[in-house]
């Protein structure tokens, strides 16, 4: 009785699901990223041409652009269902 080894050769179509499924979720990430950056440095500029004292625009506009990015991102999730 002679036993078959498994395949060693890997699933074309496993890999490029995986391949799509991790290039999805770090352009996500990528996305959660610049929307902070954006806030910031646009939070930045208002506050230096406004001339605060205290970053008051760059927290603010950096928190919303996260909450922005972060409902952005659920609702990409709800779809991928």
């Amino acid at each position: 009785m002679q036993h078959k080894k498994p395949s060693q050769e890997p699933n074309p179509d496993r890999n490029t699901a995986r391949l799509r499924a991790v290039a999805k979720y770090s352009g996500m990430a990528f996305q959660l990223l610049a929307a902070c950056l954006a806030g910031v440095f646009l939070g930045r500029w208002i506050d230096k041409v406004s001339g605060v004292e205290r970053p008051t625009w760059a927290v603010f506009l950096t928190v919303l652009f996260m909450l922005g990015a972060l409902y952005s991102l659920y609702r990409q999730l709800l779809n991928d269902k």
